[in-house]
């Protein structure tokens, strides 16, 4: 049977508690949402859950989103990953996609922009099966 979207799992990684309930009221008619407010635990759920996709700030309280996103492939699961900043580098922009992150979204979003976004990601081709 294939997987629809409604059946991917998103996980949530964003301290800030208004972002956060956003992207829950945005994106929770769609997929199953899970959510953390640090790295720590959002490791945690990708270890022990199936995590589709992972939306994560790059500044957390316990270290960094670049710092979970090495951490996340260490581990070997096929996460997907959007990160988000109110404050883009050029530099951060870089290294999160050099680790393989899909997308950077910048704070403030939208609505259209984030549903887009994350449909997109959860349904593009893994580069490396591509031939």
């Amino acid at each position: 049977m294939a997987e629809t979207l409604s059946d991917q799992n998103i996980l949530i990684v964003e301290d800030q508690e208004g972002p956060r309930r956003a992207l829950m009221m945005i994106l929770g008619s769609f997929y199953r949402i899970h959510t953390a407010e640090t790295a720590s635990a959002a490791l945690k759920i990708i270890v022990e859950s199936p995590i589709d996709l992972m939306l994560m700030d790059v500044g957390l309280p316990d270290y960094s989103g670049i710092e979970l996103l090495r951490r996340v492939r260490a581990t070997g699961r096929d996460v997907k990953v959007i990160v988000m900043t109110g404050g883009a580098s050029i530099e951060s922009a870089e290294e999160v996609l050099r680790l393989g992150a899909v997308a950077y979204l910048l704070k403030p979003f939208n609505f259209q922009e984030v549903l887009t976004l994350v449909e997109n990601s959860l349904t593009m081709k893994d580069p490396k099966l591509a031939s």
